[in-house]
C-alpha cells in the first residue's frame, strides 16, 4: 500500500514524457547521450541566463531525442552540480520541465523558444 503513491507518480511521469511533439525534427544520434550532446551543443547558446538556458535545453531535448531523455538530461545535470559543486536550484528543475511542456505544442525551434519566453524564461 505505502508504494503506491510513487509508482502512480512514476507511471504518471513516464507517460508524460512520451508524449509527441508537433513536426518532430530528424533525430541528430542514435544514442541518447549523443543525442543529448548534440543538442545542447548546437541549439542551445551558452551566453544566456541560466534559467532560460534551462527552458530551452529541456524543449529541444524533447523535441529533437525524447521527453523521457530530456527528464534524464535536467536531472542529471541537477545530480552533477550536487555532486561536483554546482548550484543545485528546484527553479532550474522547473525552467527544465516547462521547455519540455512547451515542445508538445510548438511547431518548430522559434515557437520553442516563444513559448519559454512566455513562461517566464
Amino acid at each position: 500500500m505505502s508504494f503506491r503513491k510513487p509508482i502512480v507518480a512514476l507511471t504518471l511521469l513516464t507517460l508524460a514524457a512520451c508524449a509527441t511533439v508537433p513536426n518532430r525534427p530528424p533525430r541528430p544520434a542514435k544514442s541518447s547521450y549523443g543525442c543529448m550532446e548534440m543538442v545542447v551543443k548546437e541549439k542551445v547558446p551558452s551566453n544566456l541566463p541560466d534559467k532560460r538556458q534551462h527552458c530551452l535545453a529541456g524543449g529541444f531535448l524533447a523535441r529533437y531525442c525524447s521527453g523521457g531523455e530530456a527528464y534524464m538530461a535536467g536531472a542529471g545535470k541537477e545530480l552533477k552540480d550536487f555532486f561536483g559543486g554546482g548550484d543545485v536550484e528546484w527553479g532550474d528543475w522547473r525552467a527544465d520541465r516547462a521547455g519540455i511542456a512547451c515542445a508538445r505544442s510548438a511547431n518548430d525551434d522559434d515557437e520553442l523558444a516563444k513559448c519559454c519566453e512566455r513562461s517566464g524564461y
